[in-house]
Parts: structure tokens; sequence; C-alpha cells
């Protein structure tokens, strides 16, 4: 199982850095008579008038300015909780939290990506999750090992949960022991996240421009989209 996908990495502040990559996309839409001036729907069609077009558009940079979406996933036990609690006072990130059998469940809707994630694995991993650890994706993703305290044998003599060497299935993860912040394994949980805010803008410039050549083949927004695509890359 990959610890690690390759670091698409994220910026420390809430929104990507100076200079700002999408300036001339939002000079484009405020200029654009299209998104300026749109067409009010007589009012009898309004339940079936299909959404305005350029609404999409407006939401691709939406998520490009949104605060950064760091998601701490797991099952139930998993200590997901306990690591976000930890992020949060070490970090002052703030975290959500997500429960790993409902978004891999085969009848679970689609979910927008976050800018990092983290999967805490108390035991091996079932199916679902391991399809959704090989899942493609653009953001980077931790999957650590919870619950096996690998370096704190001394202080559990006798609980049975503490062992010398970590299960196969926990081989090459990293061991994470959240219940105290300052732990020292949760330190490189810590330094992932630093890594991944630093390339943020990177990140979300890379998933802005897949957005807008995904919508340059819209009919309606298609010419739009393009003019939108050569201002990014101006």
């Amino acid at each position: 199982m990959p610890t690690v996908t390759q670091d698409t990495a994220v910026d420390g502040a809430d929104r990507p850095a100076v200079p700002d990559p999408a300036a001339r996309i939002r000079r484009l839409l405020t200029a654009s008579p299209d998104v300026a001036t749109p067409t009010a729907a007589p009012a009898t069609a309004a339940t079936t008038a299909p959404p305005d077009p350029t609404g999409l558009l407006a939401a691709a940079l939406a998520r490009f300015d949104a605060p950064v979406d760091l998601r701490v996933r797991g099952g139930l036990g998993s200590g997901r909780r306990t690591l976000a609690a930890a992020l949060r006072a070490r970090g002052g990130w703030r975290v959500s939290v997500d429960d790993i059998d409902v978004l891999a469940a085969p009848i679970a809707r689609p979910a927008a990506a976050p800018d990092i994630e983290i999967l805490c694995l108390r035991t091996a991993p079932c199916r679902h999750e391991e399809a959704w650890v090989r899942r493609p994706r653009r953001h980077p993703l931790l999957v650590v090992a919870t619950g096996l305290y690998d370096d704190d044998n001394a202080a559990h003599p006798t609980d049975t949960h503490h062992s010398a060497a970590p299960p196969r299935w926990a081989r090459g993860l990293p061991t994470v022991d959240a219940r105290e912040p300052e732990h020292r394994s949760v330190d490189a949980v810590i330094a992932f996240v630093e890594r991944a805010m630093d390339s943020l803008a990177d990140s979300r410039v890379a998933r802005l421009e897949a957005e807008l050549e995904r919508l340059a083949v819209h009919a309606e927004v298609g010419e739009l989209a393009e003019a939108a695509l050569c201002a990014l890359e101006i």
C-alpha cells in the first residue's frame, strides 16, 4: 500500500500566495458581457430553465479561492478525530473529519477532492479502503497506522496492542499516537501537512487548469473557458 502520493503540495495560508495566477481570469469574467449582464429567464420558466453556464467558471474560481481543505479520514475507532484534534492544537489548522466507510460506499455520491488528505488505519485495510487509496488523485495523501504505538512499549508493558514489530499491513506506514498532540510520532504528519501547504498554489492552479480544459468543450461556455485558459498561461 502506498504511504504517500506524489506531493502536489500546498500553501500555509488559506489562499494561494501572491501573485495571484487567477487574477486575469477574474478580470476576464468581470469584463464578459455574458457574465456581467446575464439574461433573465421568464418567470414562468424559472423552474425549468437550465443553470447559467457561466456559473461553471465562477464555481471553478470559487474552489480556487476557498480556504485550505484539510481532511482526516478513517473508519470507526481509527483515531481520526484524535489526530484531527492534534493537528488543530499543533498547527492551528482547520481540519475536517470524514468517515471513510461512508465516502467509499458503492452508493456514495462523488465528493469534491480536498487539498490535503490523511487516512487513518487502526487495523488491516478492508477492500474498500485499499480501493480508496489506489484512486487517482491530484492532491497529496498520507496513510498512517494508528493505535500501534510501536515506540511506547515501556509505558504499556501489559498492553497487547503494543508489540515490538508492527503487523504486516502496517509496515512502511508512519505509526501515529495522537493522544498527546506533542507526541513525536505526530511530527511526521505535521511535516507532511507543511510540505503540502508549501505547494498549495501550484496544486490549485493545476486543478483550475484541468477544470477549464474540461469546460473548454462546453457548448455555451467553451469560448470563455478557452480565453480563461490563455489568461492562466500568460
